[in-house]
């Protein structure tokens, strides 16, 4: 097999080992450049407000006003904490929930906060959190990616490698000249 066939085959190949990594950083990429307004790529995070008995007597609230709470918003998650973010403002942390309880009045601030199905883990995976192996396996999916590059440009000749090498330099030159240009 001469090196023209067997960079066709290697660029092949490796691209179509490549194909599932890269449409999972593509979508994450998309999605994570967009957090700005308040969208979270990760997390559907959901804001309520209620009302529930305020606390009858002054003073630090006990665990029974905690329950009661919990049972008047029909919060059935676990309970994690409590904290006093202020003399009259208690913060009760449950599974996937933070309330907010002014004790003195009974307004209640609620922040649900749940994954969104598939996009988590794709953001996951590409902001390396797992660490470890999963580091090992995106270096190599990087390796793949610098090998599709390199044998694709050497599939270049004929009428269209002039073609070919202009947008390879504009592929090139376009991030240097976007970053001279915001440094």
């Amino acid at each position: 097999m001469g090196w023209r066939r067997l960079n066709h085959v290697l660029h092949r190949d490796i691209g179509y080992l490549c194909i599932g990594l890269t449409i999972i950083y593509a979508i994450s990429g998309l999605v994570v450049n967009h957090t700005s307004h308040g969208f979270n790529p990760s997390y559907v995070i959901e804001k309520k407000t209620a009302e529930v008995t305020p606390l009858k007597t002054a003073g630090q609230p006990d665990a029974g006003y905690v329950a009661q709470v919990l049972k008047e918003l029909g919060e059935t998650a676990a309970l994690k904490n409590v904290a006093m973010l202020s003399p009259d403002t208690m913060r009760i942390f449950v599974e996937g929930n933070t309330i907010d309880v002014h004790t003195g009045t009974g307004k209640v601030a609620l922040e649900k906060v749940t994954r969104r199905p598939v996009l988590f883990e794709m953001n996951y995976l590409h902001l390396n959190k797992p660490k470890g192996l999963w580091t090992w396996l995106a270096d190599i999916y990087a390796v793949a990616l610098l090998l599709v590059a390199l044998t694709g440009m050497l599939m270049i000749r004929g009428k269209t490698k002039w073609r070919g090498i202009i947008l390879t330099g504009v592929g090139i030159l376009g991030p240097i000249l976007f970053l001279v240009v915001l440094l």
